[in-house]
């Protein structure tokens, strides 16, 4: 893929270099959401240098069902204490 880049109105041709990230998937359909949050979890904690080492879910081609509960978990207690939050400032 060629991509052009204007610079002081002079075309320049931009090579991009691409590659795949591997990282495990998804058995179904409705827990998508749930990998996108593991996924970008990981690499916060881990740096974008995850992606380069193809050590992202630490190998698995998919995340256990208690990867998935701590992800659900996880975000529900986020959920909770930003409602509690705005409940309490409200008041």
């Amino acid at each position: 893929m060629t991509v052009y880049a204007s610079r002081s109105s002079a075309n320049i041709r931009v090579k991009l270099i691409w590659f795949n990230a591997r990282c495990p998937r998804q058995p179904g359909g409705t827990e998508c959401g749930y990998y996108v949050m593991k996924f970008m979890k990981e690499i916060s904690y881990k740096g974008v240098e995850i992606l380069d080492n193809d050590n992202v879910g630490k190998g698995v081609e998919e995340y256990s069902a208690a990867d998935m509960d701590a992800i659900r978990e996880d975000w529900s207690t986020y959920v909770v204490n930003y409602i509690f939050k705005l409940s309490y400032f409200r008041c």
